[in-house]
């Protein structure tokens, strides 16, 4: 019997194919997996689903899959990406249904064998910060249960690919102890959101866009349909009001990774589709306006500086780096392979309006290009703050004890890539891997959890 018997509930079941009305199918089947259930204090349970874990050492590194969305039900059991088959691996199945997805009944791929099922626990808000949580008891259990003997060490590599991307960047960067037995070592991530804040009004790549285009709406398509557009990317975007709630959940750096690197450089807005300088409550408003008359400031002078300061007060707060890893921690960047399928193309009416505004004004392809917001932008922002963290902290401070560490040219390009995969794969609603995307992530792994 295994030793994690005690401390949870194990659950022997079989795993089959996605039905056809299920989500896109993503994975390649196997013969059969343990699932664990693990309390999440007062917040419920979720289930651990475990992979070929006995049929390898404990000191084998260990492969944690993130899903790309909440799984449909208690009884799913979704099974695992091909270039998993040969590595121990266990899947956090999080909570985090978005509107469409949680409301579609279907029949299950798998059911658990010899066990009544379970009725869902709908006392906790799946919303954010529910997800995050879920991985942290998850990955808390698995460290528990899993580590490997004493004086021995075992490697955890996280993979997840769109919701499950994001929740696997936070939990990469914030569990990379260099001087733990136990702990993660790297990230695949395909396809995520890495900063949610970049559909909102006020932020800067939406600077030269109508503040009503960002156009975060609920939907009531179905998946396949995606988006406004048809992409992954915008129907992701449409969900945010179910997968957060409120816009201040968009500025938790463990929702937005990127923001474990630098502030937001906004305020909080009071609606995921308004400008927050754009809504200030009339009083201020009319407070504001009194202020500015105030007969005790005859001088122009003085009310034109009182002027400024009540502009400069409303101004939303500078963009600021932050040290990350934090200085004393022994978090470490842990190496990283971001993958996003190819941007799609626009229209070609839209390519001919854009050849046409690029040539009449160079500014203006400098401002299109800085609000192109797409997976691969997403990739490359929280990859290019990885390596600056390396470049200007990491390797920085070695060099003040390791003078002869010349290790350090094209280290942070080295540890953290950014792969396009090509076009995605458009069967089952466009969230399967990009053609590429598989053998990429596959040679990744081989090269470190095989050496």
């Amino acid at each position: 019997m295994a030793r994690w018997l005690p401390a949870a509930v194990r659950i022997r079941v079989r795993v089959g194919s996605s039905a056809p009305h299920q989500r896109p199918r993503w994975y390649s089947s196997a013969p059969e997996a343990e699932r664990v259930i693990v309390p999440c204090a007062s917040s419920g349970s979720i289930s651990v689903d475990l992979h070929g874990v006995q049929n390898h050492p404990s000191t084998s590194p260990l492969l944690i899959c993130l899903p790309p969305f909440s799984p449909l039900g208690n009884d799913v059991v979704p099974p695992l990406p091909a270039f998993t088959r040969r590595y121990p691996t266990a899947v956090i199945n999080y909570r985090w249904p978005d509107t469409v997805l949680s409301s579609t009944a279907s029949s299950p791929s798998s059911r658990v064998s010899g066990e009544d099922e379970e009725e869902p626990d709908f006392t906790t808000p799946l919303h954010w910060p529910t997800p995050i949580h879920d991985v942290l008891f998850g990955y808390e259990w698995i460290t528990a249960n899993l580590a490997p003997p004493e004086r021995s060490r075992r490697d955890i590599y996280v993979y997840g690919s769109y919701l499950g991307a994001g929740l696997a960047a936070s939990l990469a960067l914030t569990e990379s102890h260099s001087h733990q037995r136990m702990a993660v070592r790297g990230l695949a991530a395909y396809n995520g959101i890495y900063n949610w804040t970049t559909f909102l009004p006020d932020h800067p790549i939406n600077s030269s866009k109508n503040l009503s285009s960002p156009g975060i709406t609920t939907t009531t398509s179905s998946p396949s349909v995606e988006g406004a557009d048809g992409s992954a990317f915008h129907y992701l975007r449409s969900q945010i009001p179910a997968l957060f709630n409120c816009p201040s959940n968009l500025f938790d750096p463990f929702a937005s990774p990127c923001l474990f690197f630098h502030t937001s450089g906004m305020w909080v807005p009071p609606n995921f589709g308004t400008a927050s300088a754009s809504t200030l409550p009339q009083s201020l408003l009319d407070a504001i306006d009194a202020l500015s008359l105030d007969p005790l400031r005859d001088d122009g002078v003085s009310a034109k500086a009182a002027e400024e300061e009540e502009v400069l007060a409303l101004r939303p707060p500078r963009k600021g780096y932050l040290a990350f890893p934090p200085r004393q921690s022994t978090l470490k960047i842990p190496e990283a392979l971001f993958l996003h399928q190819t941007a799609p193309q626009p229209a070609p009416a839209a390519r001919r309006r854009r050849r046409a505004a690029t040539a009449s004004n160079a500014s203006t392809k400098r401002r299109r290009k800085a609000g192109e917001n797409n997976f691969g932008t997403q990739a490359g922002a929280l990859a290019d703050l990885m390596r600056r963290s390396v470049d200007k902290l990491e390797l920085k401070e070695r060099l003040k004890w390791d003078e002869e560490f010349d290790g350090w040219e094209g280290e942070a390009e080295r540890r953290v890539r950014v792969v396009d995969a090509g076009d995605g794969d458009g069967a089952g609603g466009g969230f399967g891997l990009a053609p590429g995307a598989d053998e990429a992530i596959a040679r990744w792994l081989e090269e470190r959890m095989d050496s």
